[in-house]
């Protein structure tokens, strides 16, 4: 870290609630939420995994979207996608909240305090059921419904009439559907997301950003600290 980094008691920059920031903090480390969220000075540079999630995503934006037909490389989860057709699916909807829950600009930096990208989402002609679907290229091992219910969270705020919410997942990389969710109780959701950016929000205050050491040390990106094992280049 530098040493012309701005105090945290001086730092007037508001936290913007991220599903990704929320699971950092909450699941994986506090200091690296701090590093990469707060201080901002872990930079995001691209993998062959991420260059390649990329890609998926803007295939199926484009297919579904657009009604642009799949590479041929991907050309197996054309069956994924064809469900959607002339279902008036909204595809990398870029929602933002304010503090409030109330909807704004994503990028309105004036207000914003929540932001999402939901991947595709159809809603009945009534504007009273909504479905979410996360194109996830990574392993499907591990599902964790609060990011659907993050976007689920959004999507409410930006449609109140609806009355039932559920989401899924597509595993691509086994060409499978995941669970579905049920993602109705958005004050449920919006209680536990307000929760852990208050922590956050608290240790921003206090300054202090605990290091939890884990086999995920192994994978981080901040890498001046005492626990990270990650592989370095020389």
């Amino acid at each position: 870290m530098t040493a012309d980094i701005i105090p945290d008691f001086l730092d007037r920059r508001p936290l913007v609630g991220t599903y990704t920031m929320l699971s950092c903090f909450e699941n994986i480390c506090q200091y690296q939420a701090y590093r990469r969220y707060v201080v901002r000075d872990i930079k995001f540079v691209p993998t062959p995994a991420s260059e390649y999630g990329n890609e998926v995503h803007t295939a199926f934006e484009h297919r579904i979207g657009g009604g642009k037909p799949l590479p041929e490389k991907m050309q197996q989860w054309e069956p994924l996608a064809q469900p959607f057709d002339g279902r008036g699916a909204q595809v990398e909807l870029k929602i933002g909240l304010t503090k409030d829950g109330v909807p704004c600009g994503y990028f309105d930096n004036n207000v914003v305090r929540w932001r999402v990208k939901v991947d595709t989402l159809v809603l009945n002609p009534d504007k009273t059921f909504a479905y979410l679907c996360d194109w996830k290229t990574g392993n499907s091992k591990y599902e964790d419904p609060f990011e659907l219910a993050i976007g689920a969270m959004h999507v409410h705020a930006l449609y109140p009439s609806l009355q039932k919410i559920a989401g899924q997942y597509a595993w691509l990389r086994d060409n499978r559907l995941g669970q579905s969710h049920d993602l109705t109780d958005t004050n449920a959701t919006w209680q536990k997301a307000s929760a852990i950016l208050g922590k956050m929000e608290a240790a921003k205050a206090s300054g202090e950003w605990p290091k939890r050491q884990s086999p995920l040390c192994a994978h981080c990106d901040v890498l001046d600290c005492e626990n990270n094992k990650r592989p370095q280049s020389h």
